[in-house]
Order: C-alpha cells, then structure tokens, then sequence
C-alpha cells in the first residue's frame, strides 16, 4: 500500500479522543506515516499548521458551521496548495459540499468512517503531487438538453472508448442518476442491482463490498451502477447519499461517465463542481439549441466559472441546400461551448439498443463512434476530411431571435 511513498509526516486536528485514538492506532503500525496529532478544534489553530515539514494534514470538523469553514478557508490560503487537506466530519449541506470542492481539499470523508477508508484516503492526498498526470478519476458527466436527445448513448458509448482506450484505457465505471427513469442498464441488457434504500438514511453503510454487490458488470469489464426504475416515484434523495456513492466509486475507479438526469435536482450542482468534463448533450431544433444556451447560463449560475458546460449535438446533419439550421448557424449560437456534432444514424442506435449492445461492436468504424471519439479522445481519432460548411441559412435568424 505504501510502495513508493518515503516517510511523511501527517498531522491530525481533531477533539475527538476516540477518533484520534483509532487515528493513532491506524497509521501506527506504518513504516511510511508518522502522525502527530493536535487537539483543537480547527477555529483555535494559530501557528500549529504554518510548518510545511508534514506531508498531509487531516482536519476533523463540522463542515456545516461557518465559523469552522472559514477557519479551514484560512488554512488553505496559508498552505498554498503545498500540503494536501483531509477533511473529516459529522455531517454536512450541499453549500458545505461546494465550498470544500471550491477548496480543493483532497479529500472529505463522513463520520462514522473506517479507518481503512482514511488510510486510503491520506495514501491518495500523499501521492498527490508526484503522480503522473491523468492519474487521478476522470469524471464525465452527460446532461440533456431535453428529453430524447441520446444522452443515454453518448454516455455508454464514451465509457466503452475509454475503457478500450490506449491512452485512457483503465477500470471505467457508469453512474446512473437517473434514479426514476434511467436506462444505462437496459441499454446493455443488464440487470440494474444499485438498491438506493439500502444506503438512503445511512450512506456511511456503502463500503467497497456493498459498492461490488450492487454494481451490473458487461462483458467488456464496463461496470454500471444503476438503480432500478420507478416511474411512478418522483424521489430526491439527500445530497450526501449522492456524494458518498460518486466518492466511492470515484476512489475505485480511473473513468467514471454520469448519466445525469433531465430534472435538477440539490445534489446537481455538486455533481457538476466535481466533474472534469461536463458534455450538454442537444440536437439541431430551434427549441433545443435555444434551451441549451439557457443551461449553459444555468451552469454558470449555480456552479460559477469552475464548470465549463461543453456542447454536443446529437443526430448532427449538413445539407448545403436545405433549409434549416447549419453547422455555422449552431457554431454562431453556442460558440466556445460546441465540441462537435454526431452523425444522425438512427438504423445503428436502433439496433444496438434492441440487441442490448455498444454501438461499435455492431460496427467499430460507423460515423457515430468516429464523431464521438474525435470529441471524446481526440488523440487517437482517425482524421478524416471535413465536409463544406455553409455560412447561410434561415435557421441563424431564427436562434437570433431572443432567448426567453
């Protein structure tokens, strides 16, 4: 667990005797970590953490009190980035969510916590700065513009690229949100296992053995977590539920593609803060291009600059002579936010689908994976020549007309 890593020094904040006891008697049989704890609450640290000779700094708190976040907001600035921060606590909301993301702490965990998972999470901060790049969890998230968009197929098809990917390629999971109608699990002919009441008023119970339980796994090695659907059930479940479950699966998995729900929901926004990618996936109408400039707004409203909401354009057509909109025309309307579009081949989706298979195992080179790959992996996609454009068409007057 500890190849690799020279000796470090881990400084632990907390007043809670049990968990600096359990602390202590954790890391004490480590050959690697030497822990020194403080006992205070982070509001009465002064000079304790202006010393840079300690590897990792792990602060037990609750994150729900203002008072103790602008305490850590403090730390943060002092450390400069230069010692990675743990943060421990009771419970939090979602605005406490936001704002450790914002921080860019290293890792929060919710009480009660094994003390495996802290091990593995102070391994993980300690490793930090000297992995490699791309190393950590990349974490696509995939949002409709409306309903029907494919959003469901990009999110798969994506998942199986990086998973077979040659310079990606790792252990790549899928995470169904859509916990009232989603289909990633359908879309593969597997049985969805996630069992959320499980876990609902006890998120702390979700442990790598339960994660591996409700997880459907393909063929490929893909996994899939997904919840069966309830049509029925309009249900919004906590904030921490959701964070607890894309913590777990982001520590043990290198991909990770969400399949996010139409519907906004408390815990969207911090499903955005944490993504690497987030892909806005629409088609040409006027309708929905003009819906997506309104979620690119909504995005930057909730979750500020950090999220950079990216366009895809789905059953993606250029005709040079018809009417309608053009590829000048959306470039026009969404600007730095279009990525690229997706060839309309509806006989293929149709049927992967019905079979209950990806998209490139009926054929690896149809234009729909080409399109996605040169979006999502561009590195290792065949360059092919690109097709006239034209600059006229009615459609741009009719996306100039106001957004309302």
């Amino acid at each position: 667990m500890a190849s690799g890593i020279k000796t470090k020094k881990i400084l632990l904040v907390s007043t809670d005797r049990t968990f600096l006891q359990d602390t202590r008697t954790a890391f004490a049989a480590s050959e690697v970590i030497e822990l020194s704890t403080v006992d205070k609450n982070v509001t009465e640290l002064r000079g304790e953490v202006q010393e840079t000779d300690f590897g990792a700094l792990i602060v037990d708190m609750d994150a729900a009190k203002l008072e103790e976040i602008e305490s850590l907001q403090r730390i943060m600035r002092r450390l400069e980035g230069r010692v990675p921060v743990v943060v421990v606590t009771q419970e939090f909301n979602a605005a406490a969510v936001r704002i450790l993301v914002q921080l860019k702490v290293a890792d929060f965990l919710l009480k009660p916590i094994t003390t495996a998972d802290l091990v593995r999470s102070v391994i993980r901060a300690l490793q930090g700065p000297g992995r490699e790049e791309n190393t950590e969890s990349q974490i696509y998230t995939f949002m409709p513009a409306a309903g029907g968009v494919g959003t469901t197929t990009l999110a798969l098809q994506t998942a199986f690229q990086l998973h077979h990917s040659v310079t990606r390629g790792a252990s790549t999971c899928v995470v169904d949100l859509n916990f009232q109608q989603g289909a990633c699990a359908e879309y593969l002919d597997l049985e969805p296992r996630f069992d959320i009441t499980e876990i609902e008023n006890q998120p702390e119970r979700l442990d790598r053995q339960l994660l591996d339980v409700m997880l459907s796994k393909h063929a490929s090695g893909l996994c899939v977590l997904a919840a069966p659907t309830r049509p029925s059930e309009m249900r919004s479940f906590k904030t921490d539920v959701v964070v607890r479950m894309l913590d777990l699966v982001s520590a043990y998995f290198d991909n990770v593609v969400i399949d996010m729900p139409r519907t906004w929901f408390p815990w969207t926004e911090t499903v955005l803060l944490g993504s690497n990618k987030l892909y806005i996936v629409a088609e040409m109408t006027v309708p929905c291009l003009r819906h997506t400039q309104r979620l690119i707004q909504a995005v930057y409203e909730t979750a500020g600059k950090e999220v950079k909401p990216n366009v895809i354009v789905n059953r993606f057509e250029q005709k040079m002579f018809d009417n309608g909109i053009k590829h000048a025309d959306v470039q026009e309307i969404l600007g730095e936010h279009f990525v690229g579009g997706i060839s309309n081949n509806y006989r293929l989706v149709r049927e992967a689908v019905d079979r209950g298979v990806p998209l490139h195992e009926i054929d690896p080179n149809a234009n729909v994976v080409n399109d996605l790959k040169k979006i999502i992996l561009p590195e290792e996609a065949v360059a092919t020549p690109e097709k006239s454009r034209s600059l006229f068409g009615i459609g741009k007057g009719l996306l100039k007309r106001k957004v309302g």
